[in-house]
């Protein structure tokens, strides 16, 4: 991966996303050297954001111009916890994707959430998320 992406770096406009495994090691490994944006996506559970403080500062350390934090499955009681988190730890929240039950109905079904309801909630959100990041 590191290799390809240092194949595609400079000059391309094409867009390349890579899901990695959670963790440190491709951090470690050099995979996100050539990265514009590192997109750091954890629950709203203390732990899981103490993670992500320190995975987002390892991007920084390791010169990525923009790290962005994701955090996925938020209720509303969580919001509130999550922002001062965040503040507290200098991680940017680019999004706060909504605990969505519809979510977890379509993966009883076997089926992609949007082709269970596209017009639920976590769907608005990642729409907005992904205009966020194409759009700069």
């Amino acid at each position: 991966m590191r290799e390809l992406t240092a194949t595609l770096a400079g000059g391309s406009q094409d867009q390349i996303v890579l899901d990695m495994e959670a963790g440190v090691e491709h951090l470690s490994r050099g995979t996100v050297r050539n990265t514009d944006i590192l997109l750091v996506v954890a629950e709203p559970y203390y732990k899981a954001l103490e993670t992500a403080a320190r995975v987002a500062a390892l991007g920084r350390e390791l010169g990525i111009a923009r790290v962005l934090t994701i955090v996925n499955k938020v209720r509303p009681s969580d919001e509130e916890s999550i922002r001062q988190f965040a503040t507290r730890h200098g991680l940017a929240i680019a999004a706060e994707i909504p605990y969505d039950e519809s979510v977890a109905e379509a993966d009883r079904r076997g089926i992609a959430p949007i082709d269970h309801d596209a017009s639920c909630a976590m769907i608005h959100s990642v729409e907005a998320l992904s205009r966020l990041l194409l759009n700069g």
